[in-house]
């Protein structure tokens, strides 16, 4: 009799090979659903509210708009905004770019010193066509060399045209 009791008093440990296995399982299920994205970051400028020069200048600054709309860009310049070009989209529906670089490359050689643009993109317009516009106002197509004098009278060589692009709020 003693034997035998001896053997129920005995504490048994717990088999833990299945939970082992349906934890094993359930973390390769986790690590097989997780998504892995990339996320890209565009650098931008917050626009200047006030800006205070003791030196006034007798130039008008260029505060370079381009106004961004479904069929169309609108060059705008100058504090009070005149309109300078408007660009319409191509038969194929796509924006000009080739055109909108060359028009911005001739605004860079009268304004050399001046690097940043305002973009005031509607909102139908595409992230997309946002990011190609970007793109295309900070070089210059086959990187063609801009030579030009600044407000110093110095020489100056760039291939860059607009590099600060500051977004304005998108309506």
């Amino acid at each position: 009799m003693q034997k035998s009791f001896s053997k129920l008093n005995r504490k048994t440990k717990p088999n833990l090979i299945p939970i082992m296995d349906a934890v094993f399982i359930f973390i390769f299920f986790l690590l097989m659903s997780a998504q892995f994205i990339d996320i890209y970051e565009i650098n931008s400028d917050a626009p200047a509210v006030v800006t205070i020069d003791k030196k006034i200048d007798k130039k008008d600054p260029l505060n370079l708009v381009l106004e961004i709309t479904k069929d169309s860009i609108i060059i705008k310049t100058g504090l009070s905004e005149k309109t300078h070009f408007e660009l319409n989209k191509k038969t194929d529906g796509k924006y000009d770019l080739e055109k909108l670089n060359k028009m911005l490359a001739e605004i860079k050689l009268k304004n050399i010193d001046e690097d940043a643009v305002i973009l005031r993109p509607i909102s139908t317009v595409s992230y997309a066509d946002i990011v190609k516009i970007m793109d295309t106002t900070r070089e210059t197509s086959h990187n063609q060399i801009l030579t030009a004098r600044n407000k110093k009278g110095e020489l100056i060589k760039t291939t860059s045209l607009f590099n600060k692009i500051i977004f304005e709020t998108i309506i």
